[in-house]
This record gives structure tokens, C-alpha cells and sequence, in this order.
């Protein structure tokens, strides 16, 4: 029996959460000698370095590779060049973001108790717990790695796309001191103004969910306590965002992300600008 039985034990005996969408959060979830192990580890968490460039050297050093990633770019000069300029283009392929980040995954592992861990999380029992408490039958991949985003990294609120059965975001950040830091994942609803955009996408499941801006939604909860991990199914009001600016000299948000992904393509992308439109149309209809 693996000695990380005790994950999927939390998941299954977790009483999910509704508000603001139905969505499982499990604090203190790796054990504490776990926890110790991980964010103890030099290979996960290292000293402060004196700038960007540096950062990126001991990344590189250190096994970590280039994610490409929503809301971030894979080109390094594109991102020293708007990163040091201290402004990036808004609106970047056609979505409502003013700022991009660069995420790098670690993809090789030096102690072999993490790249266990991580093995886990990536395996049979893992995956099949995750199915079995959020009733997911399609066929998907399973995909869990230790990732750090850095500082400009932004996704406008979005429910995820029809092909993704789920979402898990662990936060393995250096301390608690990280937890009041404005780098974590946020769970928003529609304002009212905007909630007719879940009957938009649902009575149009051949059209695809997509980012909106940040002044259709209300951040209702922050993700931010550390070895806390959020789990939940993608639906239509599954809002959840990130954006921040910070100092990625000192710490890096850090995380174990994974997902369900479907095999097959649902839906094609969406711009949301098609859902402007929709508004504008509604307000011609309503009565004067």
C-alpha cells in the first residue's frame, strides 16, 4: 500500500462546499512530514536571488523546463522585455487580460520521495478516486506536477472548457507567511448584470466557455492557505481567476497542479467578445 493512501482518504471523506460554486477545499492535506519534506526541499523552494535573469538560471539549473501555460507566454526575452519595461501588451490573443506570466514545471526530480509523491498523484488509485467522488465517467488524462508561476501571470475569471473534468490546485508555497501574498487562485460569481452568460452556455453546448473581464465578476474566496488544496468539476459557474504582481526574487507562487482532461474536442475556442454582442442584443429587447 502506498504510504500516500491517506490523499485519497481525505478526498473521498470531504463534504463539499456549494458557495460559490460546488467545489471540495482540503486543508492540512499532505501530512506534516510531507509537507516538511517538500517545501524543506532545495529542489522546490531555494534562496532569494537578485534578479530576473538570476531566477531563471537557477530554475534551469534546478530541472525546471518552460510550461507552456495559459495566461503566460514560452518566450523568455518576450517576457524579460515587458517584465523589465514593468508593463506588458493588454488584450494578449484576444483575451481580457492586461498582463502574462511565464510558468515552469519541474520535470525531472532529485529526491525520490517527491518524485513518489508525484507519481502517486499521476497514478491509477489517485486518478480513480477523483472519478469516483466527482462522478466523472469520460474518458481523460491525468496530469500532476509541481509548478511555479511568475510575477504577471494572469487568467480572467473562466468556468475551464467543456473538455477539462477537473481542476486541483494544492498550494505548496515556502511558508504561511505566502498566504497573505495577492498570488492566489480566486472563486468569483457573475455579477448580476452577467449571470446570463451560464444560460448562454448552456443552451449553446457546441460553443465553448472562455476568460472573461474582471468587472463582470465578484471574488467571493481566495485560495491562499498554504498545503490547502481546491478541488471541483468544471461547470457553467465554476469562475475561478488569478492575477498578480509580486516579487518572484524573493519566494515563487508554487504549486502541485493537476487536471482531468478529456481525450476527445468538444467545442471550439470562444472569444468573449461574441458574448458583448449577446448583451447587446438582450438590452435591445428589453422592454423601454
Amino acid at each position: 500500500m502506498s504510504e500516500f493512501k491517506y490523499l485519497s482518504e481525505k478526498i473521498l471523506a470531504a463534504e463539499f462546499n456549494i458557495l460559490p460554486f460546488k467545489h471540495l477545499l482540503i486543508e492540512d492535506f499532505l501530512s506534516a512530514d510531507h509537507l516538511t519534506m517538500l517545501v524543506g526541499d532545495a529542489q522546490i523552494h531555494f534562496d532569494e536571488t537578485e534578479s530576473t535573469e538570476d531566477l531563471i538560471h537557477q530554475l534551469n539549473r534546478k530541472g525546471y523546463k518552460i510550461q507552456p501555460f495559459p495566461g503566460c507566454t514560452s518566450d523568455i526575452g518576450e517576457y524579460l522585455h515587458y517584465y523589465n519595461a514593468g508593463k506588458f501588451p493588454s488584450g494578449r490573443k484576444g483575451t481580457p487580460i492586461e498582463s502574462y506570466g511565464i510558468t515552469y514545471r519541474l520535470a525531472s526530480h532529485h529526491n525520490p520521495n517527491i518524485a513518489a509523491l508525484v507519481d502517486y498523484m499521476n497514478g491509477p488509485e489517485f486518478k480513480t478516486t477523483l472519478e469516483t467522488k466527482f462522478g466523472i465517467t469520460k474518458r481523460t488524462n491525468i496530469i500532476t506536477a509541481i509548478q511555479k508561476n511568475l510575477s504577471y501571470y494572469e487568467i480572467s475569471p473562466h468556468p475551464d472548457v467543456r473538455e477539462k473534468a477537473l481542476t486541483y490546485l494544492l498550494n505548496v508555497n515556502k511558508d504561511e507567511s505566502i498566504d497573505n501574498e495577492a498570488i492566489h487562485t480566486r472563486l468569483c460569481v457573475f455579477k448580476e448584470e452577467w449571470d446570463f452568460v451560464k444560460e448562454y452556455w448552456k443552451n449553446n453546448p457546441h460553443k465553448n466557455r472562455c476568460w472573461v473581464p474582471w468587472d463582470w465578476c465578484e471574488t467571493k474566496f481566495v485560495t491562499n492557505k498554504n498545503n490547502s488544496i481546491v478541488l471541483f468539476a468544471p461547470a457553467l459557474d465554476t469562475l475561478h481567476g488569478v492575477k498578480m504582481i509580486y516579487d518572484h526574487n524573493k519566494f515563487q507562487r508554487t504549486q502541485l497542479y493537476g487536471n482531468l482532461m478529456g481525450v476527445e474536442k468538444i467545442a471550439p475556442p470562444m472569444n468573449y467578445k461574441e458574448l458583448l454582442t449577446v448583451a447587446e442584443k438582450r438590452q435591445k429587447k428589453e422592454p423601454k
